[in-house]
């Protein structure tokens, strides 16, 4: 809301709306919840409005959700939508009461067909919330829309606009009437294109900080929008709650924030549990999210899975959308998501981390090592999500722990190597970890030559590896051991578990 807000004009996101409706198509508008595409909308309709060119009327449907299989009732929801579309827009004309078309089964189509005929202007018609219906209701929405577009746009809008967080293409919709399931696109083969609303730019970010150093009187040190814009990849909510914590929430006193606050202002917004972020642990109990977010969480290959799962993977926001590789959709979701899956069980955990720190404030990594083989072997017989990754989901709830005193732990998900390797920072020092399942005897020589290639990288001389050595812990003593090796120049302490 601009009178309240900070906001920014997204040229990227307007310009192929405004192309398609001069074009007189009909197209679907998506991206993950909470990335601004309902704000950008309803911006583009008052702008239309203000231009004078259309009359354009932005609804949601969210309200007929509970009609499912009701036609009619559904019908009903969306025409008191309809008019309350209506007369939201300034100098709206007088059209036919939206209550005459109640009773009928194609009421949506009537009344659109009647205003397009009565105004005097061609009709755009936003409908937000599409992905919100669901059963008859939608599938004759979508039907009651497709009838209509030949008449466009003298007898019916000259574009549609459906907008919601998955593509049509997605839409998996149950017919209890043909006892079949249809897809969205074979109900709306009408579509000419669909369109996904990109993440915030670097500029975009630039541009709300800088409209609130002009307005507080507090600056960024430099180069903290470019760490914002790093950890968030532009994600829309992301930037905003961050900016929220850390200018308000945190430390609205501070002149100058540097990566000091950033840091504890995302570990607030970690710990606060906001809405987006349980909806992000929500996604996993969705099977096709969970069969692919679940392998990356053990470093296996994802390239297996069929594509639409992937892109229903991006259109939920998870992955990242534009690069080929596959992996998470930014650092912040990387570190948000194995901590969520691991919430409960850090809080089960009974050690205090204090007890592994020295007197002079650092920590003694060997240690946590050590007494994470004691609690493997009382509790790593419990499958946690997935017998692949219960000691990877473990073992950062172990270290999870710990870090909330102070420290911070850096995820790399090494994709189809068959690797976690974990980096934690405290009090200035640097600790590498490496967890690997054993698949035979090449398991011990892949391990070395991984965790030494990661020690290059970070610039480190020792490191533990972690070899898991059954899906499940046993009590065998002779299981458990440590060795002390020295490869490529590096000190690697095995931990056989």
């Amino acid at each position: 809301m601009p009178r309240l807000h900070y906001t920014v004009w997204r040229e990227d996101g307007v310009n192929p709306i405004l192309e398609l409706i001069e074009q007189e198509k009909y197209f679907t508008h998506h991206a993950p919840r909470q990335s601004g595409k309902t704000t950008l909308l309803e911006g583009i309709c008052r702008r239309l409005n203000q231009e004078g060119k259309y009359l354009a009327i932005s609804i949601t449907v969210e309200s007929a959700q509970a009609a499912r299989d009701n036609v009619i009732e559904a019908n009903r929801s969306i025409l008191r939508s309809l008019n309350s579309g209506l007369t939201a827009c300034e100098d709206y004309p007088s059209l036919s009461p939206c209550s005459d078309f109640f009773g009928e089964l194609d009421g949506v189509r009537f009344c659109l067909e009647t205003w397009s005929k009565e105004s005097k202007k061609p009709i755009v018609l936003i409908i937000d919330e599409i992905d919100s219906m669901a059963g008859e209701s939608l599938i004759a929405l979508l039907r009651q829309l497709r009838a209509g577009y030949g008449q466009r746009p003298h007898a019916f809008p000259q574009s549609i606009i459906l907008n919601g967080v998955r593509d049509l293409k997605d839409y998996r919709i149950y017919s209890s009437k043909e006892d079949t399931w249809l897809t969205g696109g074979s109900c709306f083969n009408i579509k000419a294109k669909s369109i996904r609303l990109g993440n915030f730019t670097l500029e975009n970010v630039r541009e709300l900080f800088s409209q609130h150093e002009a307005e507080h009187n507090q600056k960024l040190a430099p180069g903290l929008v470019e760490k914002i814009y790093e950890l968030t990849q532009g994600q829309p909510w992301l930037c905003n709650a961050l900016g929220e914590q850390m200018c308000f929430e945190l430390f609205p006193e501070v002149l100058v924030l540097d990566e000091t606050h950033l840091h504890e202002a995302k570990e607030a917004l970690i710990l606060s549990r906001a809405t987006h972020i349980d909806q992000l642990y929500y996604r996993l109990e969705d099977p096709r999210i969970r069969q692919i977010v679940i392998p990356m969480l053990a470093g296996e290959d994802v390239s297996r899975f069929p594509q639409e799962d992937l892109e229903y993977a991006r259109d939920l926001g998870l992955l990242h959308p534009d690069t080929k590789v596959v992996r998470i959709a930014n650092p912040l979701y990387k570190e948000i998501l194995p901590r969520e899956m691991t919430y409960a069980l850090q809080q089960g955990m009974a050690f205090e981390p204090h007890w592994y720190e020295l007197p002079n404030g650092k920590l003694n990594y060997k240690k946590l090592m050590d007494e994470f083989v004691g609690f493997w072997r009382e509790h790593g017989q419990v499958e946690f999500y997935a017998l692949e990754i219960t000691p990877h989901t473990m073992f950062m709830a172990w270290l999870q722990r710990l870090v909330n005193g102070g420290g911070a732990i850096h995820r790399e998900y090494a994709l189809g190597r068959k690797r976690l390797d974990i980096l934690v920072t405290f009090a200035g020092e640097k600790f590498v970890s490496e967890i690997k399942l054993y698949r035979g005897e090449k398991t011990l020589s892949d391990g070395l030559n991984q965790i030494c290639e990661y020690l290059d990288q970070i610039g480190l001389s020792e490191g533990y590896l972690m070899i898991f050595q059954k899906n499940l812990a046993t009590d065998e003593d002779s299981r458990y051991r440590v060795e002390a090796m020295e490869y490529l120049g590096k000190k690697v302490l095995v931990y056989w578990l």
